[in-house]
């Protein structure tokens, strides 16, 4: 409390804030703790196409200040990718060169829809068969799609399950996609995806496959 002097009279005045202002300052904090979905505002702007990639601006309304931000997006058309298990329990895994991380990576086979009529299952089935000469003799989808950047992609990945894999053709390659393919024992590639890989779809593919191949998870 502090003391105010006006025309020679002395009156309290509280220094606490009022109840209307407390109950705002309340409802404004409550708003910052819970996420609020953000409005796109206009077109996105294009900055660069090519190889059926884009790198666009877009800008949204911050629903928490009102404002309108700009962030940087880019993206293709969605990818599939599948975890090619043989009878013998062996993973079709693909090796190869990446320009991105600049590295040579082991990993799924896995690509774009070529066709706006291509499914996404068809998709998985066609690079299996391009990048292995393998086919599936049934497929699992593994549930939701994921977003491979969910900040600054639109673009997703569809993951799939092939059992009973079965190689009836030779592999197709260009010289911009050389692959080795790699039989690996479906432990050696679990333990793979626990300390040595680095593409992500590879991993969550594998985790998300685990039951369907008979594998649970315990706590030590």
């Amino acid at each position: 409390m502090v003391r105010r002097i006006l025309h020679g009279l002395t009156r309290r005045v509280s220094s606490q804030p009022s109840a209307d202002a407390r109950h705002d300052d309340r409802q404004r904090r409550r708003a910052l703790t819970k996420p609020r979905m953000w409005n796109k505002v206009g077109s996105p702007t294009l900055l660069a196409e090519k190889y059926n990639k884009k790198l666009v601006l877009q800008k949204f309304r911050n629903p928490h200040t009102g404002e309108e931000e700009e962030y940087s997006l880019f993206g293709q058309k969605d990818c599939s990718v599948i975890l090619p298990v043989t009878d013998s329990n062996e993973v079709i895994a693909v090796e190869q060169y990446k320009q991105g991380c600049n590295r040579i990576i082991l990993e799924l086979p896995a690509g774009t829809t070529e066709r706006d009529d291509e499914t996404v299952a068809a998709t998985a089935k066609r690079e299996l068969l391009e990048e292995t000469g393998f086919r599936v003799t049934s497929m699992i989808d593994l549930g939701p799609p994921q977003f491979i950047a969910t900040r600054n992609s639109w673009t997703r990945v569809f993951m799939f399950l092939g059992l009973g894999c079965k190689r009836t053709d030779a592999p197709v390659q260009d010289t911009s996609e050389v692959i080795l393919m790699r039989r690996i024992p479906l432990d050696d590639w679990i333990r793979r995806c626990l300390k040595e890989l680095v593409e992500p779809s590879a991993i969550v593919a594998t985790f998300r496959s685990l039951h369907h191949l008979g594998y649970s998870i315990k706590r030590r």
